[in-house]
């Protein structure tokens, strides 16, 4: 069985086109279970039966002639699962500094965008270690902002499994449409959109509450673009925005959500878990520039995605996430006062109209060709920091912190408990030497750091920051 190929998303082809160079734009996770590991055939045929419930994982991107429509997924016809499946042995005694090192090399490398995107390894770490399973999924590939990805459905909330209805049909590729026939499928659809849009504006201009409602959104929208504008001013590079090479080095740290939520309530400024999250690694980053040496700077920030949902709207369907510039306070020395200031910051954002322009720039993104992205990239990078005022690509930000939630109960793979699980976010667009990745799961609150090998040899030092600012806020603000 297999389902038809559909389009890459505005945003699929803006991750596609992004990647050259030493840009990699793979996203992914290194999962650590306790026990022993499986054995390799038993992994593979674990991970063959559960891609039935991510078809596009058998997939390849397909490009049109001349790339002036969006590509599509279409199946691989040569799909091979050992290909994308792999086996990886640490030398003893298999500690976390090897695992980490071995980890790095896995996200150093390109996937090929001739196969399907995406690949996972098992790493065995020695007698009693426990070992791991590192995912490496291409940004285009996951599942928008749920990131569905072949490391979260090898997973079941019960040791001995889960029966998930598999129908358990052998997969076979869908034979590949002629090129004429999906161009002429667009041009079609295109034809359709036009056709309709006349219709649409007539019914809508003799709604009195319709018209009304457009201008009440325009004046909305004018103002959150000068919100996102004003939030977005240009920051101040520094030497976590140099040039990077290809290869990358990681590491992990790991905290409670008792802790993180216990640090946010003692502060008395009503911050939430993310909050505590950008506090406590903008602590840990003003830490390392002191190490090195270098100036703290006053303008600093971070892209963060973040949830806009409004009072009531917890049950509605729809990922109600965007992705905002938050300055973070660097210069603060006071770690209670930095908690506060961060808190003020994305309360005022989420709350503004920036967020809803940020979204729109996003969606604005589907109406440019995918050769045009290429060339906006290109003249955003020439026209330098106030392109990121109009050009997506040049938007002002030092690095990524993102943090998502994960299972809030134990899982297991093939019958191990799974330890913690450490998220990987790429470093991009070009001069973004560090990204931070946080996921909670089963109480707990778990970071992935990834950083340019040569610029950032100290990462590690980075983690232990990051537990040292945890503790620091705790002691100081029930102090």
């Amino acid at each position: 069985m297999s389902a038809g190929p559909d389009q890459l998303s505005p945003s699929d082809m803006a991750s596609l086109m992004a990647e050259r160079g030493p840009i990699h734009v793979h996203v992914g996770g290194t999962a650590i279970f306790d026990g022993e590991p499986p054995g390799l055939d038993q992994f593979i045929a674990h991970v063959e039966e559960r891609l039935e419930l991510i078809p596009r994982f058998r997939r390849r991107v397909r490009y049109l002639p001349g790339k002036v429509m969006r590509a599509e997924w279409e199946d691989d016809p040569g799909f091979d699962l050992r290909r994308h499946v792999r086996h990886l042995a640490l030398p003893a005694p298999g500690n976390d500094a090897q695992l980490r090192e071995m980890v790095g090399q896995v996200m150093s490398d390109p996937l090929d965008q001739t196969r399907p995107l995406w690949q996972l390894y098992l790493i065995e770490r020695g007698p009693g270690r426990g070992f791991a399973a590192v995912s490496k999924t291409h940004h285009a590939l996951v599942d928008g902002v749920s990131a569905v990805d072949v490391g979260a459905v090898i997973l079941d909330p019960d040791p001995d499994g889960t029966d998930l209805g598999l129908s358990g049909v052998a997969w076979s590729p869908k034979e590949r449409r002629r090129t004429e026939q999906v161009i002429a499928g667009r041009v079609d659809d295109a034809r359709r959109r036009l056709l309709g849009l006349p219709g649409q504006a007539a019914r809508r201009a003799l709604d009195p509450s319709s018209t009304q409602a457009a201008t009440q959104a325009a004046f909305s929208t004018a103002r959150g673009f000068f919100d996102l504008a004003r939030s977005s001013d240009p920051v101040r590079p520094t030497f976590l925005n140099e040039e990077i090479g290809r290869d990358r080095r990681v590491a992990f740290a790991s905290t409670t959500l008792t802790a993180m939520k216990q640090a946010g309530a003692d502060g008395g400024t009503g911050a939430t878990v993310n909050d505590v999250v950008l506090a406590i690694s903008t602590g840990a980053l003003r830490q390392l520039f002191e190490l090195r040496g270098e100036s703290i700077p006053n303008e600093f920030a971070a892209l963060v995605p973040m949830s806009i949902r409004k009072p009531g709207e917890e049950l509605s369907l729809g990922n109600r996430i965007t992705t905002l510039m938050v300055p973070l306070p660097l210069d603060e020395p006071d770690p209670v006062e930095r908690l506060r200031k961060v808190h003020e910051t994305t309360d005022r954002l989420k709350r503004s109209e920036a967020a809803r322009a940020a979204s729109l720039v996003i969606e604005a993104s589907g109406w440019v060709p995918p050769t045009m992205s290429r060339v906006l990239g290109s003249v955003g990078d020439a026209l330098g920091p106030t392109a990121g005022r109009v050009l997506p690509q040049r938007l002002p930000w030092n690095l990524v912190i993102s943090n998502v939630p994960g299972p809030p109960m134990p899982v297991y793979l093939l019958g191990r408990p799974l330890r913690s699980i450490h998220p990987f976010v790429a470093l991009s667009p070009q001069r973004r030497a560090l990204s931070i990745g946080v996921i909670s799961y089963n109480g707990g609150l778990h970071f992935g750091l990834v950083g340019d090998r040569d610029r950032l040899h100290d990462l590690d030092g980075l983690t232990e920051f990051i537990e040292e600012e945890l503790a620091g806020l705790g002691a100081v603000a029930s102090g």
